[in-house]
């Protein structure tokens, strides 16, 4: 039975919900135990992310899923404190071979996602793991409306969506199915392995 566990930061909501379809499209996947895990700034001491629970459950997944939302063209300050707090898993290679991916938001269409996803695989390869593209096509192409057109943003190194900078701004419905694809995708390879 594959174990995927989805970390994120989510500054003002709009990042977590589009886990939360990582996490459905990954549930989808029969005998797949899901752990949705959140980066909680609280927890950072001295620019270092500390929480050995969770960091447990990372290191127990086959696959490890991770989103960001994307500020200034990058990650936010919360995932980077986390990610350099991995150093410690880096130096074991306790993540070597785990399948990774990731998944962001912002509120342009481009809003510099693509650095934000490069990091991220970046992140994943610094640990040896093996990233897993997303495999959706950008289904405006075939016509669809893009609001509910999986891929919308053209993006193949992981999941995009663009979310109005609004309090009642969510991922589109599209977005959303791209995320659940991805997270099953993930799942799926796991379950192969």
């Amino acid at each position: 039975m594959p174990t995927v566990a989805i970390i994120h930061h989510s500054g003002t909501g709009k990042t977590a919900m589009l886990a939360k379809a990582v996490a459905d499209g990954a549930r989808s996947v029969a005998g797949t135990t899901v752990s949705e895990l959140a980066i909680d700034g609280k927890k950072i001491t001295d620019g270092r992310f500390a929480d050995d629970t969770l960091f447990a459950q990372l290191d127990a997944a086959d696959a490890i899923i991770f989103g960001s939302p994307t500020y200034m063209g990058m990650v936010s300050g919360q995932f980077k404190c986390f990610a350099d707090a991995t150093a410690g898993r880096w130096f074991k290679q306790a993540w070597k071979d785990k399948l990774a991916a990731g998944f962001t938001t912002s509120g342009s269409p481009s809003g510099d996602k693509q650095g934000t996803l490069l990091y991220l695989a970046t992140l994943a390869c610094q640990h040896g793991m093996v990233w897993v593209s997303s495999d959706a096509m950008n289904e405006v192409y075939l016509g669809k409306d893009p609001a509910v057109a999986m891929n919308r943003l053209g993006s193949t190194i992981g999941v995009m969506s663009q979310v109005a900078p609004t309090p009642e701004g969510k991922p589109t419905d599209g977005d959303n199915a791209t995320a659940r694809n991805l997270g099953a995708r993930v799942a799926r390879l796991a379950a192969k392995r």
